[in-house]
């Protein structure tokens, strides 16, 4: 405890290097620490994205689904979807439960016949969905008619301009069923939407779960998506439903949201390649650019470790010193880094910055930094053993030095 009271002294007592390294260290390890959050939220903005928008964090299948071909359309489809959807919205954690059908087939203009792909959805609770996380839900508006109409579709940005088809047209949109035969169904564009590609907008369509039921001759749906309050409950949750849908009889085969998410995991993998580099580079220049500025601070004061060493105190006991000054700076510092980050990542927060769409998206997507306590605390350890380490060891040169050498050191 002696120790440690003269090496927080010792921080009063030489200013100025205790100001430049505590400077070093908050505009270094602040800018990492900005860096970081911004590639943390690119990170966690695509995971919640993804499962408000497209997979949710589970979903139920037919048990064969994934076991055996199709030899018809939706021949394994949920034909009990809505008995399971009344099992499960009574489980803790679990905030929403919507069925989806997924249909393609050819869609006219009466002149001009493009191949589609879609999805019949609610569009009541994947407006709520949506909604959840902050994503714009006013695309599903369209799909709710206050008449209570049905027969409306959504077009992809791509597809509309394909057909030249806009809100209030009408188009033919053709499938075969699931009996085999085909079938059409005249569907008013209700309104227009962009994906996250332009592939997937020069093809895709959505339409209301009824309508696709109506056009595929069935009552079925391909799956049910479960959206739950948290995803880091997705673990525990999806064995607790798993559990509890055996129980009752049912013959089911759950994925989680990683499962389905692929283009989420090629785009995570991009970011973190590309981030990942540059934080680590980041690092490594201010890890040396802080431990040089303490060793630096250390060997000016040879002589002074000389001095006390000539006056009875040990090796052991200097270098004690010198580790908590040097662990009192990393402190210090770090809070003052932690600190420098937050209120820099707010004001960034509240611009608003909205950066160009990369490669391959139709959008662009905001300059947020997302401030996590947990990382932040690893940084703070980090830079208190960093400097800790690097007063020690510089310390530890010159208490080896001859006492007469140490003294007169310049």
């Amino acid at each position: 405890m002696v120790f440690l009271k003269m090496g927080f002294r010792s921080l009063f007592r030489q200013k100025r290097r205790t100001l430049i390294s505590l400077l070093v260290i908050t505009l270094g390890m602040g800018s990492l620490l900005l860096a970081t959050g911004h590639s943390r939220f690119i990170g966690w903005g695509l995971r919640e994205s993804t499962i408000h928008s497209e997979t949710g964090h589970i979903q139920i299948f037919h048990g064969l689904f994934f076991e055996r071909e199709e030899e018809t359309i939706l021949q394994y489809g949920l034909e009990d979807h809505e008995k399971i959807r009344s099992e499960i919205s009574s489980l803790q954690d679990v905030r929403l439960a919507l069925a989806r059908i997924d249909l393609m087939g050819l869609i006219s203009n009466g002149e001009k016949s493009v191949a589609c792909i879609g999805t019949g959805v609610e569009p009541h609770l994947e407006k709520k969905m949506r909604s959840f996380f902050g994503i714009s839900s006013d695309v599903m508006d369209a799909l709710i008619s206050p008449e209570g109409e049905k027969e409306l579709i959504l077009l992809g940005n791509g597809l509309a301009r394909s057909l030249g088809a806009s809100a209030g047209d009408f188009v033919t949109l053709m499938t075969t069923t699931a009996d085999g035969a085909l079938n059409a169904l005249d569907l008013k564009v209700a309104g227009i939407f962009e994906g996250f590609s332009p592939e997937y907008d020069a093809r895709a369509m959505m339409t209301p779960l009824e309508t696709a039921q109506f056009l595929l001759g069935t009552d079925k749906v391909k799956k049910l998506v479960v959206l739950l309050d948290k995803t880091e409950k997705t673990d525990p949750v999806f064995l607790k439903i798993s559990d509890h849908l055996k129980e009752r009889g049912f013959s089911v085969a759950l994925r989680k949201w990683t499962d389905e998410a692929s283009y989420y995991q090629k785009v995570k993998q991009f970011y973190s390649q590309i981030t990942g580099f540059l934080s680590l580079v980041l690092f490594i220049i201010v890890f040396f650019s802080t431990s040089n500025t303490v060793v630096m601070a250390v060997v000016e004061r040879t002589t002074e470790i000389g001095t006390m060493l000539s006056l009875g105190t040990s090796r052991w006991q200097t270098l004690k010193t010198f580790f908590f000054e040097g662990s009192l700076v990393g402190l210090v510092g770090g809070v003052f880094s932690m600190l420098f980050s937050y209120t820099l990542s707010s004001l960034v927060n509240s611009f608003n910055i909205v950066l160009p769409p990369p490669p391959g998206l139709t959008s662009g997507y905001p300059l947020l930094i997302r401030n996590e306590w947990d990382f932040y605390i690893q940084v703070l350890l980090a830079v208190v053993l960093v400097t800790g380490a690097s007063s020690f060891f510089s310390a530890l040169r010159a208490t080896r030095m001859k006492i007469v050498d140490a003294l007169g050191h310049v």
